[in-house]
Parts: C-alpha cells; structure tokens; sequence
C-alpha cells in the first residue's frame, strides 16, 4: 500500500470512525467462541496476553482451545517440547520462540514455588507484580501489563505499541496523547465491557490499519527473503544435482571396484580350484605309481622268493642226487669188494682144496706129515681167518671214510647255499635301506 492510499484510507476512517463497544460487538459477531473466554486465573491471565500480542484473534481462539482440550494441564506444557508447544500456534510471529518463552515462565514458576500458580499476586501490591515480571523470563509486554489490568484491576486499557499506531489509523484514540493517555482514555470508554474482551477486540481491529511504511517495508522485506528463498532454493538443487553427480561417480566407482574385487576373487577361487585339481591329479598319480611300485616290488619279492625256494630246492635235489649217487658208488664199490672178497676166498679155498688132496696124498704115504700138515691147516686157517676179519675190517673202514666223505662233500655244500642265501639276504637289505633313503629324501 502507497502512503497516498494508507492516508485516504486514514482519513476515511477517521471520518466515521467506530465506537469502542461497536469494536467489541463487532468481534462478537465474527468470534462466537470470544465470549467463552471468561473468569481466568493469573496463569491463564498470562499465556492469553502472550497469545493475543503474537498472532490474529481467530489464532488465538484455536491456541487456547487446544490448550484447554488437548494438555491435561499446565504442567504437561512445561514438560512438552518447544516443537510440540509451538505445533499448537503455527501462525503466530514467531512459534518457536513464543513457545520457549512460555516453557521458561512455567520452568521457572515451577522452581520457584514448586507449583505451577500465580494466585499469590492477588496478595500482591502492583509494585510487588511489576517487580515479580521484572525478575521473570522474558514475556511479550501485552502478558504482564494484562495481569495488572484484569487482575489488579489497573485503571488502563494495556495495548501493545504496534497497536496504538492501528488504533490511531482507525481513529479510535489520538495521535496527539501519549501511550498512557490513550489507554486511560480507552479505559474511561469500557462500561460494562470485559476488560479481556475489550483487549482481545482492541488489538484484532488494530491488525486491520497496519502501518503503510512498515506494511511497505515488510513486503520489501517479505520479496528478499522470497528472493533469498529462490537462490538458496536453487542454489540447494544445484547442490543436490552436484551431490547426486558425485554420489552416482563413487556408486559408479563403487560398483567397478566391487565388480574388480569379485572378477579377482573369482579368479583366485578358480586358481585355487585348478591348483586343487592338479594337486589331486598329482596326487593320484603319486598313489598309482606308488602302488605300481609296491606291486612291482610285491612281484620283485615273489619272484624272488620263488627263485631262493627253486634254487633251495634246487640245492635240495643236488644233494640228495649226490648223497643217492655217493650211496649207490659205495654201494657199487661194496659190492665189487665183495664180489672181489668172495672171488679172493674162492680161490683160496680151491688153493687150499688143492694143498688138502696133496696132503690127504702125503698123509697117506707119512702120518708124521698128516700131523704136522693138520697142525700147519690149523694154522692156515687162523691166519685165513685173521686175513678175512683184516680184509672185512679195510671194507668197513673204507665204506666209513667215503660215508665221512660224503658228510663233508653234504656240510661244503648245504655252508656254501647258507652263505649264498646270507649274501642274497644282505643285497636285498642294503637295496631297501637305500629305496627308504631315497624316499625320505
């Protein structure tokens, strides 16, 4: 609004300006629920004239009713949170610091009296309730100065300072009187209206003759911070887009590192996995070649063994062919010393067969001779007898001596396959140790 058509309206205002019970009715008429508000205590007193400085009368009338429906009491506002305090008047100046200030007065009342009353300023002179609001939280000015006009029953109207300027423009008090006088003179008007009611009337007729200037100054004002509001709006979203560009490049990057990181791993897990399977390839062909060697080995030891048992019994057989072919040669050699003996004997006794019939013949020609011819025969027979058992006694020592013989030949051969078997023994030990030693190298 252009000052040319705030002082038109001024003046059209002034021209025909409303009565203060008009200003009352009128708020009657367009906020049924203002006359609900009625007989309050001294905290009630308070919070109402912070409210009606803050925000429009309808504002107000929503404010209080959710106080008196939705907290159970006061107490429950001091313990709420400044957000949830302010959540009740949205439209108010400035709600989060109207709802601090109403949790400080309340926290410090609390402290002071340990309850959440102001019924002692009743008892309280006028100076007393100005120095208590003095020593208390900051409250808007309208609070404390409607204690002293509803409570304490100060001969003033209490009206905040930009609301004089809104009277003035609607004519309802002079520009030329000072704050006091204005409020004296507006007291002088009331009757029989309600002091709160009159307050409450007052300051919302007052919001509809803002000041041009700062009417001007506050759109000025409003057209920066909507101005502000754009850039740091844009400059917000130039922000994100660039927070977004760099969040997309490291997901992006991310992403390739993790896909590097799996490719990587995929690969040491497949390395793993080949290295694994060659492992066990090797493994099984070490197994196979060691049992191959071991049944090599097996057969090595089996041949062998049947080699040492063919050759033992080879030995055996040896053996036993010669002792069979030293016992039949002895046998054979018996038998022809024998047959040799007999054929000895033979013909001595056909000697001897001849020297009797000489004898018999001598005999008969000399007894004498026949005598000494039977001492001679008895004597001839001993001797032949001593010659036999000399002859018998060679025999038997020569078939002892080729039986000792034969023992011996036995005992050289059964040593020398002893000593065969001893050696074979010790080739195949010193063949072991050195495999054993091999393998743990």
């Amino acid at each position: 609004m252009s000052a040319k058509s705030a002082s038109i309206s001024n003046k059209s205002s002034s021209s025909n300006p409303l009565s203060l019970e008009e200003v009352v009715k009128k708020a009657y008429q367009q906020h049924s629920t203002l006359r609900e508000i009625d007989d309050l205590d001294v905290m009630e007193t308070v919070i109402l004239g912070a409210l009606v400085a803050s925000m429009p009368l309808s504002e107000v009338l929503k404010a209080w009713d959710i106080f008196r429906t939705q907290f159970v009491d006061w107490n429950e506002v001091r313990i709420s949170s400044a957000s949830e305090v302010a959540a009740v008047f949205p439209k108010a100046k400035d709600p989060l610091q109207l709802a601090m200030q109403l949790k400080d007065m309340l926290a410090t009342i609390f402290e002071r009296r340990h309850q959440l009353s102001l019924e002692f300023i009743r008892e309280n002179s006028i100076s007393e309730t100005r120095e208590f609001f003095k020593r208390s939280p900051a409250l808007p000015d309208l609070a404390k100065q409607l204690v002293l006009a509803y409570i304490k029953n100060q001969q003033l109207i209490p009206l905040e300072s930009w609301a004089q300027g809104g009277l003035v423009r609607a004519g309802l008090v002079a520009s030329t009187h000072t704050s006091v006088q204005r409020q004296r003179q507006l007291h002088d008007q009331l009757g029989d209206l309600s002091v709160l009611h009159t307050v409450l009337a007052l300051h919302e007729e007052a919001r509809l003759h803002p000041d041009p200037a700062i009417e001007e100054a506050a759109r000025r004002k409003a057209a920066k911070e909507k101005e502000a509001a754009q850039k740091a709006a844009e400059a917000a979203k130039e922000a994100a887009r660039k927070t977004a560009a760099l969040r997309r490049a490291a997901e992006k990057k991310e992403a390739a590192k993790i896909a590097a990181e799996k490719k990587a791993a995929e690969k040491i897990v497949a390395e793993k996995k080949a290295a694994e399977k060659k492992a066990a390839a090797k493994k099984v062909a070490a197994k196979k070649a060691a049992e191959k060697k071991a049944e090599a080995k097996k057969a090595a030891v089996k041949k062998a063994a049947a080699k040492k048992a063919a050759a033992k019994k080879a030995a055996v057989k040896k053996v036993a062919a010669k002792k069979a072919a030293a016992k039949k040669a002895a046998a054979k050699k018996a038998a022809e010393k024998k047959a040799a003996a007999k054929k000895s004997a033979a013909k001595k006794s056909g000697k001897k067969a001849t020297k009797k019939t000489a004898k018999k013949s001598a005999a008969k020609k000399s007894g004498k001779k026949a005598t000494k011819k039977t001492v001679k025969k008895s004597a001839a027979k001993k001797s032949g007898k001593k010659a036999t058992k000399k002859t018998a006694k060679k025999s038997a020592a020569k078939k002892s001596g080729k039986k000792a013989a034969k023992k011996s030949a036995a005992k050289k051969s059964g040593r020398k396959a002893t000593k065969k078997t001893a050696k074979k023994s010790v080739k195949k030990g010193t063949k072991k140790s050195a495999k054993k030693a091999k393998k743990r190298r």
